[in-house]
């Protein structure tokens, strides 16, 4: 298989890499192209025989074609984790955005990818790659946070994770779903510069970088017509621009009108029988062209084709790779990463389990697993730990007094008598609350988005919060959530704050370590929290007057929020000097490296996330204040210093010019800003980037191998996804692609006829290979472009990449 499968550890992830025999000499039979393969079944097929490759024939399948040997899909919710199966809840889309940690991300999505394919799931419906644009949104549990360039970054592992198994990964929603009570008929207006620079860059790395198999698209619409239903997304975005090679299946029930959806390139559609009943009296009609069902099933058989599932599909069961202890500490890892510490007045945290004697635990959370939002992304794990249950194993029962003191969201205040009580007895109190499933979710929850209506932690929380610090000054808030709550209120009588979005089965373990010190605490804030509902935009359908939302709209509007954008504590300290940029005149395209030392100057090791914004000036349109272009979660001993290394390249400075329809480097003055969080960026650095030839910059992204998970005897043809992040197009150049296993050139598509604009990637085959017979074991294979060189380029150290593969 592509990937070797090995348990997942907390220490540091290795490949066990054995040998595989292979000859040089003679050239071999390749096996069929995929698109080969996907013709020669396309012409034995029925016009009826092609519709059922389209449309779900029960709960989440698609039907089999028996005939041909073509399965159907069978898919499955969710996000972060398999729903309605007894299988690990792993952190959710907002907590694993909270790591910061691209290698944590892919560790995740491994183990996810795992349990998916214990459970029989061809496909999982996730990640899912929401951009937040209202912290009262429904669904934002599952969402990555307010800024694409993180959730891109973070969803590439994730989907390359979950891809090293035999499981599709599906990023969703294409695109920028939100709000949930409307969301059927919610008409989004965007510019096109609008979706090709910022709200559609989590999508186009998802496609580009992971690798992702599956696409889906979203209920909502966009500038007049449903997502699943606009060729603008479907066709000419998503697959001309980006060149997306797989199919796109819709959300549950999200297609209205089969004819523009099929036409617009929704391949299949799930969570209805429409196009099940709708497509044959259209194709008999002519409304629907059959050229138009044909390359909705290429692109539907190509995507089965690349996922093994036409070939040798090797299978699992729960018992070797669900709910395993592998998964558990991955799970808890995860959890441990995503807690961010938000204040710690007096040093209040850690709480030293020595000397304290008794611990209040107050609150509508505290004996609650909170694993979720409510909806398709829910989780039914074998354990999962409460906050309370962690404390009471980690310190004794009789030291933990344990009171509800109050529920999420009413007025009854008649448990605060009993709560007050204990918190006047106790050393410390913790105050755990927050929201559950019952306040945030889908819109099919009896309300909708947030019962609040607002971002005010709900109910009579604040108010017990003020009267435990009135009886103990001691007092420590955890809040669980999927969309940030604010507490501005009440935040002054607190001495500590420690924030989780909801993270998994093993979230209690994780608050439980950090409270007491067993683990240092180093998430960061994926959002921003306001002070109230006022520092707001407007929660419109508008998406071109709030400046892109988040920490963009806070800068514009100079509001200064409870808590930024990638802020969080430490109990140790950082420091950052040393700022550095390879130049400070380079031609607009080139490469910029970036260097700065972060030094550990507490007492503790901790982990840092230093991040790079870039602020851009002089463009001839509107730019934020900065955007996040780079960040590195780090450890650092005591008193440890590192360089940290970051390479800016065309991509990072690209502009959508909507006359020409083309990404851009525009010259002109650029300040790099440096620092722990978005409102301490300590260090700051200029570059100008002058008015010069453009140069394309290839890179290799991802290899298949077809088939996907090869036998010993068979032949082998691999597959180089290459994208170019330069500024310039590749056209019709024959450029060398080459692929080795071992080091060993073994397979080749020499003098490759290659066309790419600038953010465009394509799926290129080998046409020759010298590979022979290989035996069953574990290797690496590498694919390179533009080996000899050929191609001017900004890089030419990124024209690589490799990952392992299986022989059965």
């Amino acid at each position: 298989m592509l990937s070797i499968l090995l348990p997942l550890r907390r220490t540091a992830f290795v490949f066990s890499l054995g040998l595989l025999g292979y000859h040089s000499g003679q050239a071999q039979q390749l096996p069929l192209t995929a698109d080969a393969r996907v013709e020669s079944l396309l012409q034995q097929m029925s016009t009826e025989e092609k519709l059922a490759q389209l449309y779900n024939n029960g709960f989440m399948t698609t039907p089999t074609n028996e005939r041909l040997k073509v399965p159907g899909f069978v898919m499955d919710d969710g996000p972060h984790g398999v729903r309605f199966e007894r299988a690990s809840s792993f952190p959710t889309g907002m907590a694993v955005a909270s790591t910061w940690n691209r290698a944590l991300a892919y560790r995740l999505g491994q183990a996810m990818g795992e349990e998916f394919w214990a459970y029989g799931k061809h496909q999982q419906l996730g990640p899912c790659l929401d951009i937040v644009q209202d912290p009262r949104a429904g669904r934002n549990a599952e969402a990555g946070g307010e800024d694409p360039f993180l959730i891109g970054q973070l969803s590439g592992y994730i989907i390359r994770g979950i891809q090293t198994t035999p499981v599709m990964a599906t990023a969703k929603h294409f695109m920028i779903e939100g709000k949930q009570s409307t969301r059927h008929s919610r008409n989004q207006i965007f510019t096109d510069r609008g979706v090709m620079e910022q709200f559609g860059y989590n999508f186009r790395m998802a496609v580009q970088e992971g690798g992702a198999l599956s696409v889906m698209s979203s209920y909502n619409l966009i500038n007049g017509e449903h997502a699943a239903e606009s060729p603008y997304l479907m066709n000419t975005v998503l697959r001309q621009r980006w060149g997306f090679p797989f199919y796109v299946v819709s959300d549950w029930d999200a297609v209205h009108d089969s004819q523009k959806a099929i036409v617009a390139g929704n391949d299949v559609c799930m969570g209805s029988d429409d196009y099940q009943k709708d497509l044959p009296g259209l194709v008999a009609s002519g409304k629907v062209p059959m050229t138009v069902i044909d390359a909705a099933v290429r692109n539907v058989l190509r995507s089965k084709i690349m996922a093994g599932m036409l070939d040798f599909y090797p299978t699992s069961t729960p018992a070797k790779s669900a709910n395993t202890p592998a998964h558990q500490e991955v799970a808890l890892q995860g959890a441990r990463e995503s807690v961010v510490l938000l204040k710690n007045a007096g040093n209040v945290l850690p709480f030293n389990k020595s000397t304290t004697r008794h611990i209040a635990v107050i609150g509508p959370n505290a004996d609650q697993s909170n694993l979720n939002c409510f909806g398709s992304s829910e989780t039914t794990p074998a354990y999962a730990v409460s906050l309370k249950q962690a404390l009471d194993t980690k310190l004794g029962a009789t030291k933990v007094y344990y009171a509800k003191g109050c529920d999420i969201n009413s007025i009854d205040t008649t448990g605060f008598r009993a709560a007050t009580e204990l918190a006047r007895q106790a050393d410390v109190v913790v105050f755990a609350g927050g929201l559950d499933l019952t306040q945030e979710g889908e819109g099919y929850n009896g309300g909708s988005d947030r019962v609040n209506n607002s971002t005010v932690l709900p109910g009579m929380q604040q108010r017990l919060i003020r009267a435990l610090a009135r009886v103990n000054p001691n007092v420590v808030v955890v809040l669980q959530s999927g969309g940030v709550c604010s507490m501005h209120e009440s935040l002054p009588a607190a001495k500590g704050l420690v924030y989780s979005f909801y993270a998994g089965q093993e979230a209690g373990t994780a608050l439980a370590d950090v409270l007491f010190g067993d683990y240092n605490p180093a998430g960061r804030m994926p959002v921003t929290m306001p002070t109230a509902d006022s520092q707001l935009p407007e929660w419109n359908d508008d998406f071109t007057d709030d400046f892109g939302n988040g920490y963009r709209w806070y800068d514009e509007k100079a509001l200064t929020p409870e808590f930024a954008f990638g802020a969080g504590l430490s109990y140790t300290t950082f420091q950052y000097s040393n700022l550095r940029t390879s130049a400070s005149s380079l031609v607009a395209g080139a490469p910029v490296q970036v260097m700065v030392d972060v030094q550990n100057t507490g007492k503790l090791a901790g982990d840092e996330v230093a991040q790079l914004y870039l602020t851009t000036h002089s463009s001839p349109v509107w730019m934020p204040k900065k955007e996040l272009k780079g960040f590195e979660r780090l450890t650092l001993a005591p008193g440890e210093k590192k360089t940290v290394t970051f390479q800016l390249t065309a991509e990072d400075f690209y502009r959508w010019n909507e006359q020409q329809k083309a990404y851009q480097v525009n010259a002109g003055r650029y300040t790099v800003r440096i620092g722990g969080a978005s409102d301490r960026l300590q260090l700051t650095q200029d570059v100008t980037l002058k008015s010069g030839a453009a140069r394309p910059d290839l890179k290799v992204t991802e290899v298949f191998s077809l088939p996907r998970f090869p036998r010993a005897g068979e032949a082998v043809r691999f597959y180089a996804l290459v994208r170019n992040l330069g500024n310039a197009p590749v056209m019709g150049q024959k450029l060398n692609l080459s692929f080795s296993v071992n080091n060993a050139t073994v397979a080749s598509a020499p003098g490759t006829s290659l066309t790419l604009q600038p953010g465009q990637a394509t799926l290129v085959p080998a046409t020759q290979s010298t590979w022979q017979t290989p035996t069953a074991g574990k290797t690496t294979v590498r694919a390179t472009i533009d080996s000899d060189k050929k191609l001017k380029e900004w890089l030419e150290d990124n024209n690589s990449y490799s990952r392992s593969l299986e022989v059965y």
